[in-house]
């Protein structure tokens, strides 16, 4: 559209101000520069100059400012009474940004950079300005050149320089004094500058979701895990592919690299891969997204290996190298133009971060990186010990049934190949029996079985009869879980060997009656409970207590099954005890595991947690192999929430999600981070929750069918919407809204028919949000919700109003209609039959609520008399129902008494209305009557 006059101009500007950051902004902006030049009003060209300086700056090519800043310098040096104080203002302003433009490209040199600064002093001090952007751009030159002495000259008179108009805002201002000091190792003040920031208290274009990113790792440092965590899921939807947040994006793959979560790492830099080829932004800014990328793929070759595969086509080392070497040439650039190295010592100082923890789960399911295996002599260099000691070290924990015995006779095997020597007959056999364990608990029945058969020869070979019955009898097991039918002649064969090393080893038969009481209950067996007290009391007589605490154990679970909450805790009780008094603390970790559910069920959280916390100890300090980790830390985190702690049970539910990731279980999984998502939504903390739910739709949608996913889009969407996103919020929910129609019952059709038109309008799509409240309504109705019906009708009414042009009257018609047909649903409810207590108090406020915002739809159109009768029905209905609706009350009279003073100029009606209204309050004990009777006094002064 071709540009006329003033007014088309300006209106072009603006409508170019509502675009993105990027390269069509930018274009545009040039575009009206060019068209400010054809009209030959300097005003609209400073007006140009400066959005095309903004469009430059904010997306990614802030070296190109100086050249119309120049311009804009001209015109104020030639014309200064030509820029009025808003022009004048943005003028001083943007001087700012020459410095770090200059200095974010190589090619210009210091000399000009410092001839730059020193003018933008002279135009400071010539106008009366504050020098805290003068000594802040003399900062960011003296830290870009390593001059250390300089910085922080520079820094301290940044800081006591006066704040005026033209100081940078707070929150950015903080930013970047908090990078420093995090360059200086002063995380904890960094952290502390940040603070009102990361609160929420400064806000600016950028902020929070800059300094979001520059915390997370400083957090981590100083011992805040979660917050970092909830910093990086907060932020990184706010950065995604922002050109203007570059470093930002950067600090996210970074973070993820030194925190275990180089997967998550890999999926933010796949979003942004075209950055690689195609940079975005200046040098500068490009050198810090490249070194974010360097440090994960240098991450990544440390625990993957250089050919581990990044993307389809490319491996970590592969474009580690290519990274690397882009980020050192343009490094070297600089140092160049910088006389020093500094730049490039920076770049080396970051890519030799180490990782700031091992792993923090984060809540988002993400691509796991395979790992590198030791193998061979690399064992005995980690034990520190000879093949003697080693040996000698796990005949120890094999004697004691400690479950570090197996890795303890793997490092011995491997330390003794390594030196050429022979392993072990015994030590062989154990290592058979543990691969045969695992093989059959992963469900590898016949290799299973077949490790436990070399396992048995291997045990008799050393001498050690009653170890072989013991793999004998794991045979059996084996067989039994695989339903072959020579499993229970396998038991009784092996019971009989048992029961001959009797009486001076009853261990052997110990094992035997464990597993077929095991066997006894999966089958249903009658003999069950008489294998167990034979077990039991086998423990008990020869003094192997963990077998008699097992006998107790299985025992608990067979009374819970038949809901004998009391026994079950008194058995649970006592084998936790016998595990302890036998040196075995290990094997209390699954009786705590039970013991924690039972309290549950007893309803005592408190005991529950603490039994959940034991038994997770315990497995982690023994690495017990087989203990249910992901479950534990689920029911750890359900017993926190019972005690509404959410923000204590957080943590859990995500380390549970990421244990159930890597055991390769997506339903636990996706049902974990469900429940961190309602702690998070329940806490506030919208943003957290969104980005979880952004990340889990497409796998729900894939796997879990449409009424999971139904749920997830109608979780997202409130989060979208309590963010204010209202346009995905309403996609979001109207897309569930359509789901539940063919998976969801009437009432759930109705509450998401209700969210999704409420979104709608809230995004201003009007004829869509009067559809869904239509579809609302109906079935509300067809539920017999009364209640919900009627706002569901003053709802649409006012979405009906506010989308019509105020100077068409028939908005206002179409709404108070609807008004009229919700006070009709009242009062059909009113009259009908048996209408209980609640039920006539929810019509009476509904009447109320339903009067009072006709009342105010009314004043709005300018209907004032039909606005006052509706305001003085709705403080009648309130009366019935105070002082519960004392607020309702006390708004409709004000504004009964604000149209009669001073629409319908009957000021004494007012006064005379507002005496009654105080005495209503009196009567009903209403206390807070400062508005009455601040109006009333205004009303008698006039």
């Amino acid at each position: 559209m071709e540009i006329r006059d003033d007014a088309g101009f300006f209106a072009a500007l603006d409508a170019n101000e509502e675009q993105p950051y990027g390269k069509a902004r930018t274009a545009r902006a040039e575009e009206l520069v060019t068209v400010a030049e054809r009209m030959g009003n300097d005003e609209n060209l400073a007006w140009a100059l400066l959005r095309l300086i903004t469009a430059y700056n904010y997306g990614g090519e802030s070296p190109r400012t100086p050249v119309p800043l120049s311009r804009l310098l001209g015109l104020w040096d030639e014309h200064p009474e030509g820029f009025d104080e808003q022009l004048t203002h943005h003028l001083f302003w943007d001087l700012k940004w020459i410095t770090s433009s200059l200095l974010s490209v190589p090619e210009v040199p210091l000399t000009a950079i410092r001839g730059y600064l020193a003018d933008m002093e002279r135009r400071y001090r010539t106008a009366g300005h504050s020098l805290r952007p003068v000594h802040q751009s003399r900062f960011y030159l003296a830290r870009h050149i390593g001059a250390d002495a300089e910085t922080t000259e520079a820094f301290e008179a940044w800081l006591a320089a006066d704040r005026d108009r033209l100081a940078d805002c707070d929150a950015c201002e903080r930013r970047e004094q908090a990078r420093w000091l995090i360059a200086r190792g002063r995380d904890a003040d960094a952290l502390e500058l940040l603070a009102p920031t990361l609160d929420g208290e400064l806000t600016c274009a950028e902020e929070p979701q800059v300094s979001l990113a520059t915390s997370m790792l400083p957090l981590v440092r100083e011992g805040s895990p979660d917050r970092a965590r909830a910093h990086h899921l907060r932020g990184y939807r706010s950065v995604r592919g922002k050109v203007s947040t570059y470093a930002a994006v950067a600090e996210h793959i970074e973070f993820c690299a030194l925190t275990g979560n180089e997967g998550r790492g890999i999926e933010i830099l796949a979003e942004h891969r075209a950055w690689l080829a195609r940079p975005q932004s200046d040098p500068s800014d490009h050198s810090d997204f490249l070194a974010g990328v360097a440090v994960l793929l240098r991450r990544l070759v440390a625990v993957g290996g250089p050919e581990l595969v990044v993307f389809e086509d490319t491996t970590a080392g592969g474009l580690g190298e290519t990274v690397e070497r882009e980020l050192f040439e343009i490094a070297a650039r600089f140092d160049a133009r910088n006389g020093n190295d500094a730049v490039s010592s920076r770049v080396r100082r970051r890519l030799a971060a180490v990782p700031v923890a091992d792993s923090l789960p984060l809540g988002l399911r993400s691509v796991r990186v395979a790992t590198r295996v030791a193998v061979g002599p690399a064992a005995t260099v980690v034990s520190g010990r000879g093949v003697e000691e080693l040996l000698a070290y796990a005949r120890e924990l094999d004697e004691k049934g400690h479950p570090r015995a197996e890795a303890a006779w793997r490092d011995y095997a491997a330390a003794a190949r390594a030196r050429g020597q022979d392993v072990d007959v015994f030590a062989l056999a154990a290592i058979s029996e543990a691969d045969g364990i695992e093989l059959v608990e992963e469900g590898e029945f016949a290799a299973g079985a077949a490790a436990l058969d070399r396992a048995a020869a291997g045990y008799l070979a050393a001498d050690a009869a009653g170890r072989a019955v013991g793999a004998e009898v794991r045979l059996a097991m084996a067989r039994f879980r695989a339903d072959e039918p020579d499993a229970l002649a396998l038991f009784e064969a092996a019971q009989v060997k048992a029961a001959g090393f009797l009486p001076d080893d009853a261990a052997p038969l110990a094992l035997v009656l464990h597993h077929r009481a095991i066997v006894a209950l999966a089958s249903e067996a009658e003999d069950a409970d008489a294998i167990l007290t034979e077990l039991h009391d086998l423990g008990r007589d020869h003094d192997l207590r963990h077998r008699q605490s097992a006998a107790l154990h299985i025992r608990a679970e067979r009374a819970l099954q038949a809901d004998r909450t009391a026994d079950a805790e008194a058995d649970l009780s006592a084998a936790i005890t016998l595990c302890r008094e036998a040196e075995r603390p290990w094997l209390a970790c699954r009786p705590l595991f039970l013991r924690s559910q039972v309290w549950m069920r007893l309803a005592d959280p408190v005991a529950a947690e603490a039994d959940m916390r034991a038994a997770l100890e315990t497995a982690a300090f023994y690495t017990e192999p087989q203990f249910p980790v992901g479950h534990a830390l689920t029911m750890l985190a359900n017993a926190i929430g019972a005690q509404n702690r959410p923000e204590d049970a957080l943590p859990f539910a995500l380390e549970a999600a990421h244990v159930f990731d890597d055991e390769g279980d997506p339903e636990m999984a996706a049902a974990c981070r469900r429940g961190a998502v309602g702690m998070l939504f329940g806490l506030g903390r919208d943003a957290e929750a969104a980005a979880i739910l952004e990340e889990l739709l497409p796998e729900v949608e894939e796997h879990h069918g449409p009424e999971h996913a139904m749920q997830e889009r109608w979780a997202l969407g409130l989060c979208l919407r309590r963010l204010g996103d209202t346009r995905e919020a309403a996609r979001h929910l109207a897309m569930a809204a359509e789901t539940a129609v063919k998976v969801a019952d009437r009432a759930t059709q109705a509450e998401l028919a209700v969210a999704a038109a409420h979104a709608l309008d809230d995004a201003g799509m009007a004829p869509q949000a009067q559809a869904a409240f239509g579809r609302a309504i109906e079935l509300l109705r067809a539920e017999g919700d009364v209640r919900e019906t009627v706002r569901a009708l003053r709802a649409k009414a006012w979405n009906i109003a506010s989308s019509t042009d105020r100077e068409d009257p028939s908005g206002v018609d179409r709404a108070v209609a609807l008004f009229a047909e919700a006070l009709r649903e009242l009062a059909g409810a009113e009259t009908g039959a048996g209408a209980a207590d609640d039920e006539a108090t929810m019509v009476a406020v509904e009447r109320a609520g339903t009067h009072h915002q006709l009342a105010h739809l009314l004043a709005r159109a300018d209907r004032l008399h039909p606005a006052r009768a509706a305001a003085d029905k709705a403080a009648t209905a309130y009366v019935a129902v105070l002082p519960e609706e004392a607020d309702g009350y006390l708004d409709a009279v004000q504004l009964a008494a604000r149209i009669e003073a001073f629409g319908l100029d009957e000021r004494p009606a007012a006064v005379a209305r507002l005496d009654v209204a105080l005495k209503v309050c009196a009567t009903s004990g209403i206390a807070a009557v400062e508005e009455l009777t601040e109006l009333r006094e205004e009303l008698i002064r006039v």
